[in-house]
């Protein structure tokens, strides 16, 4: 058979449905190539030949793929804009019924409001917002969701300039994460302790996350990082 630069096969890439899981869900392949650009054209071409009918799981991964995108340039509105403007489509499609979905979901529009926190004149409404998703998150009880809860909770911590709080947040959801096996936001979670913590110690963090980011691949971990972990000012 003939495959692609990707190693698939030419009658997978000719499967519509098969070709739109692959730029919609892994779509963070191409952040991880520092190539924004390139991941939203993927994404805008994937889109354009599915259907609009009604709001399927399709249209749930370009939603949270479009956030993270914008997250990623670090443009907050955008990221922020789109997910409210689609989030009554998504309630009403019913896939906040899965939980792994529900916990994504929820934690992606907390990432957004973190990052519309950050800089805001009052960011008193932000942050409640970001707590009231924490709860929600906690209330979840998994071993992959708790970590996801205090990374959020530390990024409140963050914006509130409680570095002491912010660090602790930090260190344990790194370890929930190791235990979890979700060794990317592990890493995000490492990265921004380190520079929390500062010095020698916060150096050598930072320094050892990047290397795993970049040994996964990711050019950019310090933009993966904010994508991930938003609520600090570095």
């Amino acid at each position: 058979m003939r495959t692609t630069r990707w190693g698939l096969s030419k009658g997978i890439v000719g499967n519509l449905y098969a070709a739109t899981e692959l730029r919609t869900r892994t779509n963070l392949v191409w952040l991880a190539a520092d190539d924004p650009e390139g991941a939203h054209r993927e994404l805008t071409e994937a889109m354009r030949q599915w259907s609009h009918g009604s709001f399927h799981r399709q249209h749930y991964s370009s939603l949270l793929a479009r956030a993270d995108i914008a997250l990623y340039r670090d443009d907050r509105d955008a990221a922020w804009n789109h997910v409210t403007s689609e989030w009554p489509a998504l309630a009403r499609s019913l896939l906040l019924r899965i939980q792994v979905l529900r916990v994504e979901a929820k934690h992606l529009r907390a990432r957004c409001a973190l990052g519309m926190a950050v800089g805001a004149r009052d960011p008193r409404p932000w942050l409640r917002s970001v707590e009231r998703l924490a709860g929600e998150i906690e209330r979840e009880r998994m071993a992959w969701s708790d970590p996801l809860a205090l990374l959020l909770r530390a990024g409140v911590a963050g914006v509130r300039g409680d570095t002491l709080a912010g660090a602790r947040l930090l260190a344990q959801g790194a370890e929930r994460f190791d235990a979890a096996e979700m060794a990317l936001h592990a890493a995000a979670a490492r990265r921004r302790l380190g520079q929390v913590r500062g010095g020698a110690e916060g150096g050598r963090l930072v320094a050892e996350a990047d290397a795993w980011m970049q040994s996964e691949g990711i050019r950019k971990p310090e933009l993966i990082a904010r994508m991930l972990a938003p609520g600090w000012s570095q």
